[in-house]
C-alpha cells in the first residue's frame, strides 16, 4: 500500500436542503486501517460513505480518497451498499453476480475472449477469498443470507480494490454468519483498507483498528476497545443520564464488549468489571 492516506477529510460539511447533516468533519485515515463508523440513526454515517464515493458533493471543505478527489478513484474502491436484495425468480448465478463488480460505465459489452477469461479468473479468485468458489455455478437466490452477503463482498473486491467501503454488512445475517463475516473482513484487511458503517457494536470490539463516532460531527478513537464513553458517543446518549451500558447494552449487545465499567464517563453505576465474562 502507498504512504498516501486512504482518506483525507478537512472541515467538511454537508446539508440536505436546510438540514445540516455533517459539520466540521475532519479525518485522516492511513492506508491499511480497519475503521468502524458508529453513530445513531440519522447521524450521517451513510451520508459520509456517499461523500467518499462521490455520490454527493460536500457543501464545503475538502475530501480526498486514495490521493484523489472523491469519485475519481474508480476501480480502486470496492463498495457494499446496505440493501442488496435478489428476487428468487432472478436466474443470476453466484459467478455472474460476482462478475457484475467488473462492469464499468462506457466499457464495451463485446469484450475479447481473453478479457472475458481474465475476468472469470478474477471472479473465481474473489469467490475463493470469501470461501464460495465451489458454489460459483449455483443460483444466488438458493444461498443462505450469510452466503449471499459473502457473494456481495466478492463482487465488491473482484477488481482488487485498495479501499473497501461497507454499509451495514452484518445487518441481515444471523449471529453465526455475523461472526464469520467479521473474521473474513479481518482477513481482507491484510491487503486493503476497510471502512465499515455499523449499528451493531457487538461485531466491532477487537475486530477493527479504530472507531469513528459520527453524529453530525466526527470523533475518532484510535482504539478498538468499546468503552462506556464510546458507547454513549456512538448512540448519542447523555452520560449524565446513567451508565450507557444500562441504557443500551442490556439489549442485544453483551457486557463483554465493554472494556471496563471503571472507565471515565461511566459513573457510579454499581457494575463490577466483567470484560472477561461470557455474554449475559
Amino acid at each position: 500500500m502507498e504512504n498516501t492516506p486512504a482518506i483525507e477529510i478537512s472541515d467538511l460539511w454537508f446539508s440536505y436542503g436546510a438540514a445540516r447533516v455533517l459539520d466540521k468533519v475532519n479525518l485522516t485515515l492511513p492506508a491499511g486501517e480497519f475503521l468502524a463508523v458508529l453513530g445513531p440513526n440519522g447521524g450521517g454515517k451513510s451520508t459520509l460513505l456517499k461523500l467518499l464515493l462521490g455520490f454527493v458533493r460536500p457543501g464545503g471543505g475538502s475530501i480526498r480518497v486514495l490521493g484523489r478527489p472523491a469519485g475519481q478513484a474508480g476501480g480502486r474502491i470496492g463498495y457494499l451498499p446496505q440493501f442488496t436484495q435478489v428476487s428468487a425468480s432472478f436466474p443470476i448465478t453466484v459467478l455472474g453476480a460476482t462478475l457484475l463488480g467488473l462492469v464499468r460505465p462506457g466499457i464495451d459489452c463485446f469484450r475479447s475472449l481473453e478479457r472475458r477469461r481474465r475476468e472469470r479468473e478474477a471472479a473465481l479468485h474473489a469467490l475463493s477469498r470469501v470461501g464460495l468458489a465451489d458454489l460459483a455455478g449455483r443460483r444466488l437466490s438458493e444461498l443462505s443470507g450469510g452466503q449471499r452477503q459473502r457473494v456481495f463482498i466478492a463482487r465488491a473486491i473482484v477488481s482488487g480494490p485498495e479501499l473497501l467501503l461497507l454499509d451495514e454488512p452484518t445487518a441481515s445475517v444471523d449471529g453465526k454468519s455475523r461472526q464469520e463475516l467479521m473474521a473474513l473482513l479481518a482477513e481482507l484487511n491484510r491487503d486493503m483498507t476497510i471502512v465499515m458503517v455499523s449499528h451493531d457494536m457487538s461485531t466491532v470490539d477487537g475486530c477493527v483498528n479504530s472507531i469513528a463516532c459520527v453524529n453530525r460531527t466526527l470523533h475518532l478513537h484510535k482504539d478498538s476497545r468499546l468503552t462506556p464513553r464510546i458507547f454513549a458517543e456512538a448512540m448519542g446518549m447523555d452520560l449524565t443520564a446513567g451508565c450507557p451500558v444500562e441504557l443500551f447494552a442490556h439489549g442485544p449487545v453483551p457486557h463483554r464488549v465493554v472494556l471496563s465499567h471503571d472507565d471515565p464517563g461511566c459513573g457510579d453505576c454499581g457494575h463490577a468489571k466483567n470484560d472477561d465474562r461470557s455474554p449475559e
